[in-house]
């Protein structure tokens, strides 16, 4: 096979399809034709001693991660490399890269990530107070504040508010519970989940089907998804269509923010109100607690002298009885 390193990608990234965002996958892809530059620069330096990524051991893998931090590439990045590479090898049958992990422990990039921010309150208040005041002028107003209303007051992933339906979206006397059937690592290790609407956002939801239900009555449309595609009427949603509608909302309150910060503002959210973090962990679709303390939620340390004091003076209060 002349060109084994293009040919298994092109494989691999149709396998992936279906599984993550569309911009998951393109930063994926580039990423790892990237390396099949490298690679193919340093066979035939006689480096390394193949380019088919069925092929390559673990010192090859060595020498290829040696040249990009000779280059300059931050820790955290090869990280990430290192973990699509692995993945991407795997995927052809090829365990070179978790070996090299094992055999080269010393050459594997150690990073401390730092928790991610998530909106202050103060701007988490301010997107709840505009899309209360200016989403029910119209429907497309309306259809934009409800991207972000579902990432920040339920976690959502652009995945996730593309695909969830209207049907699995149900009203309880405590609030809104959406049930996502198609999730992150869908038909491979994502899982079904329930996740709780915040119920400061009860009421925009409420009005938000009601215009929902009008306008897709008015103009004919059938789509069972929560936000529907008006253009393509049963189809999908684009992911260039979701960041298009979440910029209006930003270029209307005046401040930027992405999904990813809304899902984490979420989290956060849950935590500052004493929700246990196990929990928290169920409803992000976290199959480790620790992924959702090290990348979303975590106690405020601005807040953690506060509920020192409060049980402090319960414990003193119950030792008076």
């Amino acid at each position: 096979m002349k060109h084994p390193y293009a040919y298994y990608l092109k494989q691999y990234m149709e396998f992936l399809k279906g599984h993550y965002a569309e911009i998951t996958l393109v930063v994926r892809e580039r990423r790892l034709n990237q390396y099949k530059k490298i690679i193919y620069q340093l066979r035939e330096e006689k480096k390394i001693s193949a380019t088919s990524p069925r092929l390559l051991k673990p010192k090859d893998i060595a020498v290829i991660i040696g040249h990009r931090k000779q280059a300059g590439i931050a820790a955290e990045t090869l990280q990430d490399d290192i973990s699509f590479l692995n993945g991407f090898f795997k995927f052809c049958g090829n365990k070179a890269v978790e070996k090299f992990k094992e055999e080269y422990p010393r050459f594997v990039p150690k990073v401390f990530k730092k928790r991610k921010e998530c909106l202050s309150d103060e701007k988490m208040d301010a997107i709840i107070k505009h899309v209360y005041e200016h989403g029910p002028s119209s429907f497309i107003k309306m259809r934009s504040c409800a991207i972000v209303v579902f990432s920040m007051c339920g976690g959502l992933r652009t995945l996730e508010v593309q695909n969830a339906k209207v049907g699995s979206l149900n009203r309880t006397e405590k609030g809104y519970v959406l049930r996502l059937d198609v999730v992150k690592g869908v038909d491979s290790y994502g899982q079904m989940r329930y996740v709780n609407i915040l119920p400061r956002c009860t009421d925009f939801v409420d009005r938000y089907l009601e215009m929902r239900a009008a306008h897709l009555k008015e103009n004919n449309i059938i789509s069972d998804f929560l936000i529907p595609s008006l253009d393509e009427g049963v189809y999908v949603m684009s992911d260039k269509n979701v960041r298009k509608l979440k910029d209006h909302v930003c270029d209307d309150i005046g401040f930027k923010f992405n999904l990813q910060i809304l899902r984490r503002t979420y989290a956060q959210y849950l935590t500052d109100e004493g929700v246990p973090l196990d929990q928290t962990q169920v409803v992000m679709g976290h199959s480790n607690p620790n992924t959702t303390y090290r990348n979303y939620a975590g106690i405020r340390p601005e807040r953690v002298t506060d509920l020192i004091f409060d049980r402090l003076a319960e414990n003193a209060k119950n030792s008076q009885k």
